[in-house]
């Protein structure tokens, strides 16, 4: 018996030491404001949406994330309820994001961390020109929501934190249905996060990661495509290209610059026989990747070297999540948009070289 409770007891213990990860809850509270990018949203002007967010994730503390960026990422998935503040026009939302939030100085009394995410939303009040005329911000009841932000968070005992956040939300249906201007709100939020068993942080050297990082640039010959909806009752899809080169300059950075060709055919479909529209785009752009573990969030600003007539915009931003598979095959999602009015959301697979 003595022998059983022994063997039981070395199990446990090895079990303990080889968990890499912790789980944990969060609520949190939510404060912030309408963006208004555009005369046509004076309706929804001194709006300001409040947020009630629960967030479901695991803190990760292996060697293997360590080395990815000498810190302890989060991951997980939160779920929010949206009151937009503006009832008849803007309704209420529901936000499902998946997020990746790199924590540094997480065994600390005082950490920060940063957050990308993106999902799906739901809101109740869409565009219908008799009903809802006023709402230029969406017109379809599903939609694609983007967050980026940046946190701090105070240890209260070995459980729980308070955790000041603050952070830039974004809703579109990514151009499949238009009018499409989305909705921009800043937020600041006051949590508390509680870890169903207390975490433990190994202190692990900090490490070159030039060396942890051998393959430190590399090229990216990527494929993605949209429907979308530029008249009713009917989908379009348009696909393209992209080439784009990254290098490494830190652990969680990389520049970039590249090529994309697109057909559009959504442009191309406003052509009359008196004024044809050829859907060809062809854009230069630059910009910066962050490297959270296997994911990495890009943003581009690009310029126009070829488009259709009917685009008014010269200049374009793009913003990506993909997930590295293994280190030639990648798969994710891609947000276009002139300024602070998203053209489309794409599925996009790349082959690293």
């Amino acid at each position: 018996m003595k022998i059983s409770i022994s063997i039981a007891l070395i199990f446990l213990s090895w079990f303990a030491q080889a968990q890499d990860h912790f789980n944990y809850i969060s609520a949190r509270l939510d404060q912030g404001y309408v963006l208004i990018h555009s005369r046509e949203l004076r309706p929804i002007e001194n709006s300001y949406p409040t947020g009630l967010e629960l967030d479901f994730g695991k803190h990760q503390t292996s060697q293997k994330v360590w080395d990815n960026c000498n810190c302890y990422p989060k991951t997980g998935v939160s779920l929010t309820f949206w009151d937009f503040d503006n009832p008849e026009v803007l309704g209420y939302g529901v936000t499902s994001l998946y997020y990746v939030q790199p924590v540094f100085g997480a065994g600390n009394k005082l950490s920060f961390s940063v957050r990308g995410a993106m999902g799906l939303s739901y809101q109740t009040q869409p565009y219908d020109e008799i009903s809802n005329p006023d709402n230029l911000s969406y017109s379809t009841r599903i939609a694609f929501p983007l967050q980026a932000g940046v946190a701090v968070h105070y240890r209260l005992g070995e459980k729980w934190m308070i955790d000041l956040n603050t952070v830039f939300n974004h809703i579109s249906n990514g151009g499949l249905k238009e009018p499409n201007k989305g909705i921009n709100w800043p937020t600041v939020g006051l949590g508390i996060t509680r870890y169903f068993e207390a975490p433990v942080f190994p202190e692990r050297t900090v490490t070159d990661w030039r060396l942890d990082n051998p393959e430190l640039n590399r090229w990216d010959l990527t494929v993605f495509g949209t429907y979308h909806q530029p008249r009713s009752r009917y989908f379009l899809f348009s696909g393209g290209l992209e080439l784009k080169y990254a290098r490494r300059i830190s652990r969680l950075d990389n520049i970039t610059g590249g090529m994309e060709w697109m057909y559009d055919n959504g442009q191309a479909d406003l052509s009359t026989e008196e004024d044809p529209v050829n859907g060809n785009n062809l854009g230069l752009a630059v910009g910066h990747e962050f490297i959270l573990g296997k994911f990495l969030f890009g943003q581009q600003f690009a310029a126009y070297l070829v488009k259709p007539q009917t685009q008014a915009a010269d200049v374009y931003q793009r913003y990506s999540l993909v997930y590295r598979i293994t280190p030639g095959l990648s798969a994710g999602f891609s947000l276009k948009s002139h300024g602070h009015v998203a053209d489309f959301a794409d599925l996009r697979i790349g082959w690293s070289f």
